[in-house]
């Protein structure tokens, strides 16, 4: 083997190394963002959507029973989903 190629590959595995072991780069400081006014809480009543609403044409809301429901509560043919999440 040729003498010239292992100190090329020493020179380069030592620049490699000395490039690696440098200092990090510090960032520059960011401007702090000054603090907004919250809103105060408000009391609710405890329902979050009101009892009928309308999106687009279609009403929604809640049965007396308290199941939800999406369009005309007396409507011929009505809808059952059961779904259990594990």
């Amino acid at each position: 083997m040729n003498l010239k190629r292992f100190v090329y590959l020493g020179l380069l595995i030592v620049a490699l190394m000395v490039a690696a072991c440098r200092p990090k780069a510090t960032p520059a400081p960011t401007a702090t963002p000054k603090p907004t006014d919250t809103p105060e809480p408000t009391a609710t009543t405890g329902v979050l959507i009101p009892a009928i609403t309308t999106v687009g044409e279609v009403p929604m809301g809640f049965t007396e029973e308290g199941s939800p429901y999406r369009g005309s509560p007396d409507a011929p043919v009505t809808l059952v989903e059961h779904s259990e999440f594990q």
